[in-house]
């Protein structure tokens, strides 16, 4: 049972670093899309990329939470 309780700690760890992550390229893909036409695409995948990571993560995180 041991292991089973490491494993989710190592879980909660990686759905944390995802939930600190996202917003993070969340912004950055708004200033790519904001700066130029180059970088535009790239941009608005960086953004679809971290909505769906942040949806995923706090959905994982409601999810493993002990009501």
């Amino acid at each position: 049972m041991g292991n089973l309780f490491l494993m989710s700690d190592f879980l909660n760890w990686i759905i944390l670093f995802l939930l600190f992550a996202s917003p993070i390229a969340f912004v950055i893909g708004i200033i790519l899309i904001a700066v130029s036409k180059d970088t535009r695409k790239f941009g608005i995948k960086l953004l679809i990329g971290s909505v769906i990571t942040f949806i995923i993560g706090f959905g994982t995180c409601l999810a493993s939470m002990n009501i």
